[in-house]
């Protein structure tokens, strides 16, 4: 499902979208993985939506880690578009091209044609354990910049290394690793910077202090969001967490459904039918 947004539009939103990493104030990012929790969360006031790839990858059917067909993905972007009003930024983990310059292409400029206004794109290979060439990565960026300015479009590229994960050595070195690819891929033309894997607040601000660019870090149960916003992180983001704590609810309702008579928690929520269906409608 593709919107084939105006290019005029397209930039006036990514625009919007970038100005929120330059605010003095942290850019707290929800992940959403179908058109239906892109909604839940602007209709709770949030400035942009994020997609998360696990969550799209569970809700078609697939497990995370570019199992899912890009097909795919654009149809549920296209919803997510049509749906929104805000600004939405694509978990693309690592471009669905396989390294593949004009596979990369292709997709980007579809992606872009959908009304989406930036991509993650991430230097890790969850097939192989290890980091991506830092070049190709580099090549990877400009391409899609290059695409944008071709279409007369703008697109926000928040460049994810991986390194606190798959880097050899102490967490020092693996920071090491990131600041140096964080570097590369701001000269590349990278927007901002995301390091997800930290679990202490004093290497976030390591981070902060060494990378020029927004920092994006994920929020886990190790990093309270309250010392990410003192620390002046840009971005915040929640990954797989919402649509895992969903997940749980339902596993919580299947097991009152099979294994119990009290089935209360099918009439704890607090959307009813009618409001959510209203969401939609006034799309």
């Amino acid at each position: 499902m593709e919107t084939h947004q105006d290019p005029l539009s397209q930039r006036g939103r990514t625009a919007r979208f970038r100005a929120l990493h330059h605010t003095g104030d942290t850019l707290v990012l929800p992940n959403a993985w179908d058109g239906i929790s892109a909604k839940i969360f602007e209709v709770a006031g949030f400035a942009a939506v994020a997609t998360t790839s696990s969550g799209v990858s569970f809700a078609q059917g697939v497990p995370d880690g570019e199992h899912l067909d890009p097909e795919r993905l654009l149809q549920v972007v296209g919803v997510m578009t049509t749906l929104l009003s805000v600004p939405l930024t694509v978990d693309v983990e690592a471009g669905y091209a396989d390294g593949d310059t004009g596979r990369f292409r292709a997709f980007v400029a579809r992606l872009l044609d959908t009304g989406a206004v930036g991509i993650n794109l991430e230097d890790g290979s969850a097939a192989t354990g290890r980091l991506r060439d830092v070049a190709q990565q580099q090549q990877l960026i400009r391409q899609a910049r290059a695409v944008a300015e071709e279409k007369g479009f703008d697109i926000f590229i928040n460049a994810r290394t991986d390194a606190m994960h798959f880097a050899e050595g102490d967490t020092a070195e693996r920071m090491r690793v990131a600041v140096k690819r964080a570097a590369a891929f701001e000269q590349a033309g990278a927007d901002g910077i995301f390091v997800p894997f930290v679990t202490e607040l004093e290497t976030v601000a390591a981070l902060k202090a060494a990378i020029t660019l927004p920092l994006n870090i994920l929020v886990n149960e190790h990093l309270p969001i309250a010392g990410l916003r003192r620390l002046g992180v840009n971005r915040v983001s929640t990954g797989s967490g919402p649509v895992l704590a969903t997940l749980g609810l339902l596993t919580r309702i299947a097991g009152q459904l099979k294994s119990s008579d009290d089935w209360s928690l099918l009439y704890k929520g607090e959307v009813t039918y009618p409001q959510a269906n209203a969401w939609l409608k006034h799309s």
